[in-house]
């Protein structure tokens, strides 16, 4: 793989990464801004929302303006963000800085597109490193995002995208040379401000089927990142570094999954494979019978290949066989992310409530074992006005109860029965908090069956 192609996948991983990257950081995040689930997820949304909104506009201007001159601005705008986000010291900050990141990147990836058929001579070999760089920068994100956040701080996972962002675009300097030297001033013979940049004309109506079909598919993969992440961190209190070592799975299963569709030809065979995987693993997460990180392993195995088979083959299907590979490029962007939006917005006000009700039955069963405890009477009212102000405090999210049983008593008989308290107030929580996920699980399970009608409604989804 040459300097080049390497940087432009480089550049297509990163900015995608950013759909997902700051999931296992949202927790941290919205505890030091004072704020709620509800809110904080506008970090992702609103990312994705841009980039949603100006990915075709994005591969437009990287026509009209050159690909390597629009690829590296995009990728300088993308810096930018990045360090606004760092520097953020409150939410609307972050969300400013998450605007512009989109903003950038919105150009850089569908110019890394064309630059990238450019380079490759090849539509098809080109497609495919653009969608795999795509998928992977996606699906590594969260596990990625998660270790900056433990071993770092939230911050880290901006900072370290600056200079990623600008050695991205070190490579593009010849391409934009080049393009220079093609490049006429307005009032020159033949050029001006209003060509069009070679390599195509800038028409061709987009694969509706492949594209809606990738909108369900990624609402219900808002649930595959977001969900999980929410889920082990703020369900069964596991650290950011933790959930990222469980969550890596997914990543891993995408890996596999890529190179076992690379063995069958067949695009709707491969998206209808991948949206059935990816309804049963969601489907598996919404049916957990208990809080157990072993159990969430296979569906997310099951969720990774569905994702890697799926994504690649509507990918494909939408831009194989048409011109203007960056405007389809477009539009596939625009349709999975719009696709995230939709699922976040949905999902979001879903889980929250029902983790708000599941969390009030299991206190309610909590204080039923603290009164039956044998513990006395004093501890139990102790231990009760405790319990009360950790809940308070930690307000909409399943609490952590230890510090409320801090310190434990020293008499071994007493110890023992605190412990037993605890470990069943924990229990009952745990499996609220399991509960109060399934609905959303199991509807973005119906998104990814929903994706059935499109592939199968088209006459050829296979170009």
């Amino acid at each position: 793989m040459s300097l080049r192609t390497l940087a432009l996948s480089g550049a297509v991983g990163l900015v995608l990464a950013d759909s997902s990257i700051v999931v296992l950081a949202l927790p941290e995040i919205y505890r030091q801004f004072d704020t709620g689930i509800g809110e904080v997820a506008w970090v992702l949304i609103i990312f994705n929302l841009v980039l949603a909104l100006l990915a075709v506009p994005g591969a437009r201007t990287a026509r009209r303006f050159g690909p390597g001159r629009s690829a590296a601005i995009g990728l300088a705008v993308f810096a930018g963000g990045s360090l606004v986000c760092g520097l953020a010291t409150g939410l609307g900050p972050l969300l400013t800085g998450r605007a512009v990141q989109a903003a950038g990147g919105a150009v850089a990836i569908t110019a890394a597109l064309e630059l990238l058929v450019s380079t490759l001579g090849s539509d098809r070999k080109a497609i495919a490193t653009w969608v795999g760089a795509g998928a992977i920068g996606a699906a590594v994100g969260p596990a990625l995002g998660g270790l900056l956040t433990e071993l770092v701080s939230w911050q880290s996972i901006f900072f370290i995208q600056v200079p990623i962002a600008i050695l991205a675009g070190v490579p593009l300097r010849e391409i934009i040379v080049e393009e220079t030297r093609e490049w006429k001033l307005p009032g020159d013979a033949g050029g001006g401000v209003g060509r069009i940049w070679p390599g195509g004309s800038d028409q061709g109506r987009p694969h509706l089927p492949a594209n809606i079909a990738l909108a369900l598919v990624s609402a219900a993969i808002a649930a595959a990142l977001f969900l999980i992440v929410l889920l082990l961190i703020e369900g069964w209190l596991l650290s950011p570094i933790e959930a990222a070592l469980v969550v890596t799975v997914l990543p891993l299963a995408a890996l596999a999954g890529s190179r076992l569709g690379a063995r069958v030809e067949s695009e709707r065979l491969r998206a209808a494979s991948g949206a059935i995987l990816l309804a049963g693993g969601l489907a598996a997460l919404g049916l957990l019978p208990l809080a157990s990180v072993l159990l969430v392993i296979p569906p997310q195995i099951l969720a990774g290949v569905g994702l890697a088979l799926v994504l690649s083959a509507l990918t494909e299907a939408a831009l194989h066989g048409r011109s203007d590979a960056s405007i389809h490029g477009g539009w596939t962007i625009a349709a999975r992310h719009a696709g995230v939006v939709v699922g976040l917005m949905v999902l979001t006000p879903i889980f929250t409530n029902q983790l708000q009700s599941q969390q009030a039955d299991a206190l309610d069963a909590g204080t039923a074992i603290l009164l039956d405890s044998p513990i006395s009477a004093t501890g139990k009212i102790e231990l009760g006005a405790r319990l009360s102000e950790e809940v308070e405090t930690q307000r909409d999210r399943v609490p952590d109860i230890k510090p409320a049983f801090e310190p434990l008593p020293v008499d071994p008989v007493e110890r023992d029965t605190y412990e037993a308290v605890l470990s069943g107030l924990e229990d009952q929580l745990k499996r609220a908090a399991t509960h109060a996920f399934s609905s959303s699980f199991l509807l973005a399970a119906v998104f990814s069956l929903l994706a059935l009608l499109p592939i199968s409604l088209t006459r050829r989804l296979d170009l």
